[in-house]
Protein backbone atom coordinates (compact mmCIF):
# COMPACT_ATOMS: atom_id res chain seq x y z
CA UNK A 1 0.00 0.00 0.00
CA UNK A 2 1.15 3.58 -0.87
CA UNK A 3 0.29 6.31 0.95
CA UNK A 4 -0.58 9.55 -1.47
CA UNK A 5 0.00 13.38 -0.68
CA UNK A 6 -2.22 15.45 -2.68
CA UNK A 7 -2.32 19.08 -2.03
CA UNK A 8 -5.17 20.56 -4.87
CA UNK A 9 -4.47 17.75 -7.00
CA UNK A 10 -0.70 17.89 -6.84
CA UNK A 11 1.04 14.69 -5.88
CA UNK A 12 3.87 16.53 -3.19
CA UNK A 13 6.06 12.75 -2.71
CA UNK A 14 4.81 11.61 -6.57
CA UNK A 15 5.92 13.72 -8.40
CA UNK A 16 9.80 15.45 -9.12
CA UNK A 17 10.76 18.50 -6.58
CA UNK A 18 10.73 20.61 -9.64
CA UNK A 19 7.53 19.76 -11.04
CA UNK A 20 5.65 20.45 -7.35
CA UNK A 21 7.29 23.46 -7.27
CA UNK A 22 6.19 24.52 -10.83
CA UNK A 23 2.50 23.44 -9.83
CA UNK A 24 2.30 25.16 -6.43
CA UNK A 25 3.33 28.44 -8.62
CA UNK A 26 0.09 28.55 -10.21
CA UNK A 27 -1.65 28.31 -6.89
CA UNK A 28 0.33 30.62 -4.72
CA UNK A 29 4.10 32.33 -4.31
CA UNK A 30 6.62 29.84 -3.45
CA UNK A 31 10.46 30.23 -3.13
CA UNK A 32 13.54 28.33 -2.67
CA UNK A 33 14.48 28.64 1.27
CA UNK A 34 17.61 31.25 1.84
CA UNK A 35 19.22 28.72 4.13
CA UNK A 36 18.83 25.45 2.44
CA UNK A 37 18.59 25.68 -1.30
CA UNK A 38 16.98 22.00 -1.26
CA UNK A 39 14.25 23.41 0.53
CA UNK A 40 11.21 25.67 -0.63
CA UNK A 41 8.33 27.97 1.11
CA UNK A 42 4.75 28.65 0.79
CA UNK A 43 4.70 31.47 3.17
CA UNK A 44 0.53 32.20 2.36
CA UNK A 45 -0.09 28.51 3.00
CA UNK A 46 2.16 27.98 5.49
CA UNK A 47 3.98 25.49 3.54
CA UNK A 48 7.16 24.34 3.28
CA UNK A 49 8.88 21.62 1.28
CA UNK A 50 12.47 20.01 2.13
CA UNK A 51 14.34 17.02 0.45
CA UNK A 52 17.75 16.03 1.53
CA UNK A 53 19.58 18.36 -0.70
CA UNK A 54 19.48 19.95 -3.85
CA UNK A 55 19.36 17.65 -6.70
CA UNK A 56 17.07 18.23 -9.88
CA UNK A 57 19.89 18.04 -12.49
CA UNK A 58 20.28 14.22 -10.98
CA UNK A 59 17.35 12.29 -11.40
CA UNK A 60 18.80 9.51 -11.05
CA UNK A 61 19.39 9.84 -7.42
CA UNK A 62 15.87 10.03 -6.08
CA UNK A 63 16.47 11.45 -2.31
CA UNK A 64 16.99 14.70 -3.95
CA UNK A 65 14.37 14.70 -6.92
CA UNK A 66 11.80 14.41 -4.65
CA UNK A 67 10.55 16.11 -1.79
CA UNK A 68 10.80 13.68 1.42
CA UNK A 69 8.58 16.40 3.86
CA UNK A 70 6.17 18.53 3.99
CA UNK A 71 5.59 21.43 6.96
CA UNK A 72 2.27 22.76 7.72
CA UNK A 73 2.61 25.52 10.33
CA UNK A 74 0.44 27.21 12.26
CA UNK A 75 -0.83 30.75 11.48
CA UNK A 76 2.59 33.12 13.44
CA UNK A 77 5.25 30.52 12.48
CA UNK A 78 7.34 32.18 9.97
CA UNK A 79 7.13 35.33 12.34
CA UNK A 80 9.92 33.99 14.58
CA UNK A 81 10.62 34.10 18.19
CA UNK A 82 9.30 37.14 19.71
CA UNK A 83 7.02 38.50 16.66
CA UNK A 84 3.37 38.42 17.36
Amino acid sequence: MVDVVLFRGIDVFGLSARQVVTRMSEITTIIADDDDPASFVAPELLLSFWRPFEGDDAPEDEQGYYFNSVLLARPGYYDGPGQP
